[in-house]
């Protein structure tokens, strides 16, 4: 009885169970929400936190090794960030005290600063700067500084919001946005020493009255130094008269902006080309003699005696004018050409390259006793022992740059492993213009933003490798090389520039850096919703109401992206699209003209303000450059479009003229006969061709 009993008690208890379902079915369910509740709890009420966090894989993400030259094409899992800088501590209580020192990391978790660097040595800009939380409007706000330095919160305002709160009534925030409730996230930020502004200043000069103009500005972002890239426009004398462009500066244009630059402060580094880029130089005659390749005028022949002259006189005559520097950029970058002539092609590479930067940097030390700073990307690749074989730790600072926002992508950790064994101290350089189109007009913000954004978090990893980070520059190139086209113009820039400047000023980014940027660059309007960036890249409309010195050429460039835009759709339109304007029919004089007269109705609403659009961009770039740089940049951007619509209208005219046509078919093009298009092939001999009548 018993073993029946037994047998059939497991059958009873189901046949109960599924009599119950419902309720069984209620219980489970209120148990796992019952657990997800202690989850939540559990973590603090951070969860919001996680949306403002880069894409992590238990802190790591994929990274292909082959980007870095080894490991082949797998990949590997390869940390991204500092893990022990995104260790978050919510306190409700208190939003923090920070002292922000540049080149300090900034911890906003209320606890003192874990590793605290020492400004350069005799550096007199390297003030202390007094943090705000990540949600204050100014580096200041909600901050009352005390003895030390140190700085205790003020509440904040009455206005403040959540930033889920301002995510959900203002739609997509920027996503390194780096906030949280009560103005603190704990994390910890990198402020560099020295903020550089990259002057590109070849072929195409700024009026001397235009830096009196713009250095107030850009010492209020944040700007305490400047990197004067001259080329050809600096007043070359004696056996390089030949290098200066004719509209090149005076030595009286030069030493005012040096004045300048002393008035407001600003460290001065003076970059000269002394091995790839000489484009300014080896295209003349002159010099023609010192290429490592004939065809290519860019890189000297570093096996030459010659050549080492030409530099030592670029490097004299450059140092002349600036007596009372700390560093000269000697470039180096992107040698494309090196080992290809006779006296170099048995030679190794590296050690042509490494002899010739160390010759010119024992140079530059001994003679004119500054540190030279050479561009990294022609060391990534280089073995570290190479490197120390040539002792350029002694030498030279790598200035490491990249203007995209995987920085680690072309500097991988064994990049920075390799320099840190061999370099005390070394720079950053991002871009705020120059970067993403050789032919740009104007520079896409989202894109430099995020670039600066990510080497404020590469510096916050790496700088423990290292002395320092001496500072990072912002560059903004005028042109890829000297034989290049104009692509964005410095007045096109100054508000990416502006806004990157605040953002390596305080660390991060933050909406709420905006309030100063309109302050800085005289906005009549002052917009409180957040910038979307995906809709405004260019923040035409968030600096459309500004008046910045030079603000017209930036508003031109709106008014130009869309003139271009109706001239392509309009040809498009007209010439492709529709059947009676295209290139068939002008070559064979064959259209319908009524279809014809369709085509040009919309001609004047199109031509008519491209012809506008060259005087209202002649009189706004005058305000900034020489006539020689006005004429290149509409023949450039808005020219060939005139041409193009000019063209067209010449060739519609020329079609309308004809009376009668003839019959179908049409004679071939007897261009298409070297194709053999437009012929009979006879079948009994695939060699002999009979021309169609």
């Amino acid at each position: 009885m018993l073993v029946q009993a037994a047998r059939h008690c497991p059958q009873h208890v189901l046949f109960s169970l599924w009599r119950r379902k419902s309720l069984l079915l209620g219980c489970v369910m209120v148990t796992s929400v019952f657990v997800v509740c202690l989850q939540f709890g559990s973590s603090g009420g951070n969860g919001h936190l996680v949306e403002n966090r880069l894409p992590q894989q238990n802190g790591r993400e994929e990274f292909p090794l082959g980007m870095a030259g080894v490991g082949g094409s797998h990949k590997t899992l390869i940390p991204r960030r500092n893990l022990s800088a995104l260790n978050q501590r919510q306190d409700q209580n208190s939003i923090g005290i920070a002292e922000i020192r540049p080149g300090q990391l900034v911890d906003m978790s209320g606890k003192p600063p874990r590793y605290q660097q020492q400004p350069v040595a005799g550096d007199p800009h390297a003030l202390n700067y007094v943090g705000a939380a990540p949600n204050s409007n100014n580096l200041g706000d909600h901050m009352q500084v005390y003895d030390g330095g140190k700085a205790v919160p003020n509440p904040p305002p009455n206005n403040w919001q959540d930033p889920q709160q301002q995510q959900q009534q203002q739609g997509r925030t920027w996503q390194y946005q780096k906030n949280s409730a009560n103005g603190n996230t704990g994390t910890t930020y990198f402020v560099p020493p020295l903020r550089v502004v990259h002057f590109d200043l070849k072929g195409a000069p700024p009026k001397v009255s235009y830096f009196k103009q713009i250095f107030p500005l850009l010492k209020e972002a944040g700007a305490n130094a400047i990197l004067m890239e001259y080329e050809d426009m600096f007043p070359f004398s004696g056996p390089l008269a030949a290098v200066s462009a004719k509209n090149a500066y005076t030595r009286e244009d030069v030493q005012t902006i040096l004045n300048l630059a002393k008035t407001h402060h600003f460290e001065v580094i003076p970059l000269v080309q002394t091995f790839g880029h000489l484009e300014f130089a080896l295209k003349l005659k002159e010099f023609r003699e010192l290429r490592e390749v004939d065809d290519f005028p860019q890189a000297i022949c570093p096996s030459r005696n010659e050549s080492f002259s030409l530099v030592e006189n670029i490097i004299d005559q450059v140092m002349a004018m600036h007596p009372n520097i700390r560093w000269l950029h000697v470039g180096c970058d992107e040698v494309y050409h090196l080992g290809y002539c006779s006296k170099c092609m048995r030679l190794d590479r590296d050690n042509l390259f490494l002899s010739h930067v160390a010759r010119v940097a024992r140079y530059v030390r001994d003679k004119h006793k500054v540190i030279p700073i050479i561009w990294d990307d022609m060391l990534r690749q280089m073995p570290t022992e190479k490197l120390k074989e040539f002792q350029l730790g002694q030498l030279v600072e790598p200035m490491v740059w990249t203007y995209v926002k995987d920085v680690y992508r072309f500097v991988p950790y064994n990049v920075w492993l390799s320099y840190s064994e061999v370099f005390p101290f070394v720079w950053a350089a991002s871009a705020f213009k120059g970067a993403f189109g050789e032919t740009l007009t104007v520079p896409n913000v989202k894109m430099h933003l995020e670039n600066n954004e990510a080497w404020l978090d590469v510096m916050a990893e790496q700088h423990k490798k290292f002395g320092n980070f001496r500072g990072i520059v912002i560059t903004g190139w005028q042109r890829y090389d000297h034989l290049a086209t104009l692509c964005e113009l410095l007045p096109a820039g100054l508000p990416s520039l502006v806004i990157d400047l605040l953002t390596v000023t305080q660390g991060y980014f933050s909406q709420q850096l905006f309030t100063k940027f309109h302050h800085i660059l005289q906005c009549t309007v002052h917009q409180r919703s957040q910038v979307d960036f995906e809709t405004d890249p260019h923040l035409w409309q968030r600096a459309s109401s500004c008046f910045f010195p030079g603000s017209a050429v930036f508003r031109m460039t709106q008014h130009h992206s869309e003139a271009i835009k109706r001239v392509d759709d309009y040809l498009y339109d007209v010439t492709i699209h529709k059947a009676w304007l295209t290139d068939y029919n002008i070559r064979h004089n064959i259209t319908s003209p009524m279809r014809v007269d369709e085509g040009l109705a919309d001609y004047s609403s199109v031509y008519y303000p491209l012809t506008s659009l060259v005087r209202t961009a002649r009189d706004a770039l005058r305000e900034v450059y020489d006539e020689y740089t006005v004429a290149e940049w509409i023949e450039q951007n808005i020219y060939p479009s005139i041409v193009k619509l000019e063209k067209l209208w010449k060739e519609a005219t020329n079609l309308k003229r004809a009376k009668v046509w003839p019959k179908r078919p049409l004679p071939p093009l007897d261009l298409l006969k070297k194709y053999s298009v437009g012929v009979l092939n006879d079948d009994k001999d695939d060699s002999a061709v009979v021309p169609m009548v």
